[in-house]
């Protein structure tokens, strides 16, 4: 195997398990944002859940920034290795 392969084969696999935990953080924010829709529409049948409303509405925008923030950090570690890479083969 090559070098350039191996190194190419790393960063594949580090970068296969940030986007698995991105995954689960986006759809950790739909359950949790759920959780804030059942809470308002049991309002809508008299049994509304205020608790549900504030743990949903929260731990959703939490886990979506934290899926955009680990996204945007998978794209930067993309974009260094991309351009370090054409760098190695223009010299």
């Amino acid at each position: 195997m090559t070098k350039k392969y191996q190194q190419d084969r790393k960063i594949y696999s580090g970068g296969q398990k940030m986007r698995f935990i991105v995954l689960l953080l986006s759809m950790g924010s739909v359950v949790l944002f759920g959780y804030a829709l059942a809470g308002m529409g049991g309002y809508l049948l008299g049994r509304g859940r205020l608790d549900y409303i504030v743990t949903g509405l929260l731990g959703g925008f939490a886990a979506a920034a934290a899926a955009l923030l680990l996204w945007k950090k998978y794209l930067d570690m993309i974009f260094m290795e991309d351009t370090r890479g054409k760098g190695r083969d223009d010299g």
